[in-house]
């Protein structure tokens, strides 16, 4: 395990980096940041530059020997070849944002040999930030925060309406979706690690920004984060991309895989499984 007291600082550096970078994005949210299409369906906002130019101004100034990943910055190996190396998504749920809405967040991690070590998730709309080090337990802000003890498939989960959907009475008859406005990935996960909602599933793939932070932070909850497959998580690989994610706590989350696997065995279209 890692040093703890090393921990205690970089855990308390990206805390700080994440509030700093969450209240500039609602500084950019007041006063219109521009937007345009990175590809298809993929925007990006003056915003998520300006977040990612202070992050990284911050956190490689505090730890220039950390290696850099994240979604606004071109990617180079040579930069995530370091032993510890930020993982960083400056502004989770573009979408959220640009249509005004509160399910957007910064979320910074720091991996270690493929495995987070730390995490935190500021939303900025509801000063939450949710918090972990590995061995350290996982924080809502100044309190202890778990996930819930649910153990049955009729509980309250995030996911894809639009998917869903075709999970009809015959394969998942006590499914309650939770049917959301846009949130980003890692505040989807987020809520389950603070005990809001008692899962998050996405089949679709996700990067290693989405989910580096969530994934601390759910374990150090109490809870599971793996990808819909029910593998764990290596992050910092050549490839950044996961396939999707299923988080929940330790006695639900193995019911959902194993429902998911049932239900993509017998559809006729594909389900990203």
């Amino acid at each position: 395990m890692p040093d703890a007291s090393d921990l205690v600082a970089d855990l308390a550096l990206i805390a700080e980096a994440a509030r700093e970078a969450g209240h500039l994005a609602l500084e950019w949210l007041d006063k219109g940041a521009k937007r345009w299409d990175k590809s298809p369906n993929n925007p990006v906002t003056e915003a998520d530059i300006a977040c990612n130019d202070l992050l990284i101004q911050k956190l490689r100034t505090a730890r220039p020997n950390y290696g850099w990943l994240s979604e606004e910055t071109k990617d180079s190996a040579a930069d995530r070849s370091q032993k510890r190396v930020f993982v960083v998504d400056p502004l989770d749920g573009t979408m959220a944002f640009i249509r005004g809405e509160s399910g957007f967040c910064v979320s910074i991690a720091i991996v270690e040999d493929g495995q987070p070590i730390a995490g935190a998730i500021y939303n900025p709309n509801f000063d939450e930030l949710l918090s972990a080090r590995r061995g350290g337990g996982a924080r809502l802000n100044a309190e202890p925060a778990s996930v819930t003890d649910c153990d049955s498939l009729a509980c309250s989960m995030i996911g894809q309406p639009d998917v869903f959907a075709r999970a009809n009475a015959q394969y998942w008859p006590d499914l309650r979706l939770i049917d959301t406005v846009p949130n980003g990935m890692a505040w989807r996960l987020a809520l389950v690690a603070a005990g809001h909602w008692d899962a998050a599933v996405a089949l679709n793939d996700k990067s290693d920004w989405d989910l580096a932070a969530a994934a601390i932070i759910i374990e150090e909850a109490g809870g599971v984060a793996t990808d819909r497959h029910g593998e764990p998580f290596v992050f910092n690989r050549e490839s950044v991309i996961q396939k999707g994610a299923v988080a929940a706590g330790a006695q639900l989350h193995p019911l959902i895989v194993e429902r998911l696997r049932h239900w993509a065995s017998q559809q006729t279209r594909p389900v990203s499984m």
